[in-house]
This record gives structure tokens, sequence and C-alpha cells, in this order.
């Protein structure tokens, strides 16, 4: 078959969603397509520069071109594995990623954002059931991630939260729950807002990991 950029695009298209590559995910090299259609290399390139603008292929220097599929099953894949991740696991990442949150948000966040973390600060205050101050606490948390105005972290925290969601984290948490850790958690949460508030990074950080290192004392028994 010979043809313009367009008619390979069309060509390779039907072939991509008719599965033909979908077990290696690998498509063949420009020069094999090449030699396949009996056209130029540089048909074929536009032909998969056009497949790769309406997102169904990947290119990647020196490793070749990839469906896009790849990707989203290789994240679907990891994302399966992260569910069986342990509370101490967790923890240690919560650690790691928490603490940088909150300095990030001390320095980003607006008046309205600063605004829906105190109130979800009060509402984990006013709450007298665990399921209700779990869900006040998870927002809490949420909105400082939400006001880094960094996206990949807060996509980070979004997998976290999925995480946390999770029957087994859940019930570790209810294992833990008491009104007085309830009250101290609020006391440490308030410190990271007044923190926040103040626009004082390094102090938000600080008093952010200082309540995480609580949470894992009371969850897990570990010391900080």
């Amino acid at each position: 078959m010979r043809g313009n950029a367009d008619q390979i695009a069309e060509a390779l298209r039907k072939r991509v969603e008719a599965g033909e590559w979908a077990g290696a995910k690998r498509l063949p090299t420009e020069r094999d397509l090449a030699t396949e259609y009996g056209v130029a290399r540089n048909t074929v390139r536009r032909a998969l520069d056009q497949l790769e603008a309406d997102g169904l292929l990947r290119r990647r220097v020196g490793r070749g071109t990839y469906l896009r599929e790849e990707e989203t099953d290789a994240i679907a894949t990891i994302i399966r594995r992260m569910e069986g991740t342990s509370p101490a696991d967790m923890m240690e990442v919560r650690l790691l990623l928490e603490p940088a949150a909150a300095g990030f948000a001390a320095t980003n966040a607006s008046a309205s954002a600063l605004a829906a973390i105190a109130e979800a600060h009060q509402r984990a205050t006013d709450a007298t059931e665990m399921p209700e101050f779990e869900t006040w606490d998870a927002e809490f948390h949420h909105q400082i991630f939400t006001c880094t105005r960094n996206d990949l972290l807060r996509e980070f925290h979004e997998v976290l939260r999925v995480l946390r969601d999770q029957p087994r984290w859940f019930e570790m948490k209810a294992r833990s729950f008491a009104e007085e850790r309830r009250q101290l958690y609020c006391k440490e949460h308030a410190a990271i807002l007044d923190a926040l508030n103040a626009r004082d990074p390094k102090q938000a950080a600080a008093t952010m990991r200082t309540h995480l290192l609580t949470v894992q004392q009371n969850m897990l028994g570990q010391p900080g």
C-alpha cells in the first residue's frame, strides 16, 4: 500500500483499534512501517504524529512507539498493588509528604483555602462519633494538599486517600480511637492551622510532622 500521511494514519488507527498490537503494546519501527507501506519514513513519522496528537500512541525517544493504553494499564496495576500497603508503610510515606505539603500550603494558600481548612478543623472538633471525626480529619489533610498549588503532590495525596479508605486502615483507626486522642488530634490540627495562618512554612511543616508522629504512635505503637 502506498499513500500519504493521512492515509497511513487511518490505516494504522484501524489496526490499533482492531487490537493488533494489544499484546506487545509496542508498534513496529518507523523503518519497518515505511517498508511495509512502501512510503518514506518521514511519511510514516507524520502519520504517527497524528495518532500521538489524538492520544492513541506515545513515542519514547530511543525506545519506540507504544499504545497509550500501556501507561493506563501500568498505573492501574500499580494502584492495585498498593491496595495491600501496610499502615506502617502508609505512615512512613505520610511523614515524607505531608510536612512538605503543609510548608507549601503556608506559602501558597489563598484566604478561601485557609477558610476551608479551618472549617474542616472545626467540624472535626465538633464531631462526637468516630466516623464523623474521621471524615473531617481526612478533609482537613485533603484541603492542605489542595492549596499547595502542586498538582503532582495533590495527586499523590489522592492515592493516599484511596488507601486510607481501605477496610484495614479504617479498622486500625477505629481500634485506636478514643476521646482523649481525638482531642489531642484536634489540638495538633489547631497548631497546624495557626502556622498556616501565620504563613510560616517551617512551623507548618514541623507541626504537621509532630501530628503525624502522634498518629503513628497511637495506631502502630511506633515511637517518633
